[in-house]
């Protein structure tokens, strides 16, 4: 029963990897979790850039188009400065995990 449970729990990536279905190469990823973490965070970090440039241009859409009515240009300028804060704190959370997670490059 013991050499059951051993062969089970035996991680096949090797000391130090991690088993996962997000990397290709065989399905290990040799940066460990703090490496898999960074790797999230980076896909995070493209996934925000690429909604907030959507975003930017929608608002400056609306704004361009709003023929001066106030409503119009409160409400895109409004949004883009939501935007633009939601870029700041997501920077700010990007530099704490940076400093956070251990010997991500």
């Amino acid at each position: 029963m013991y050499n059951i449970l051993r062969i089970i729990a035996a991680n096949t990536c090797g000391e130090g990897s991690v088993s996962t279905a997000l990397i290709g190469s065989g399905g290990c990823y040799s940066e460990g979790i703090y490496g898999l973490l960074g790797l999230g965070i980076d896909v995070l970090t493209i996934l925000i850039g690429a909604a907030s440039v959507i975003g930017l241009i929608i608002s400056g859409i609306q704004y361009a188009t709003s023929s001066g009515e106030p409503a119009t240009v409160t409400k895109a300028k409004r949004r883009i400065i939501e935007i633009v804060i939601g870029i700041a704190l997501y920077g700010l959370f990007y530099a704490i995990m940076r400093f956070l997670i251990p010997g991500w490059s």
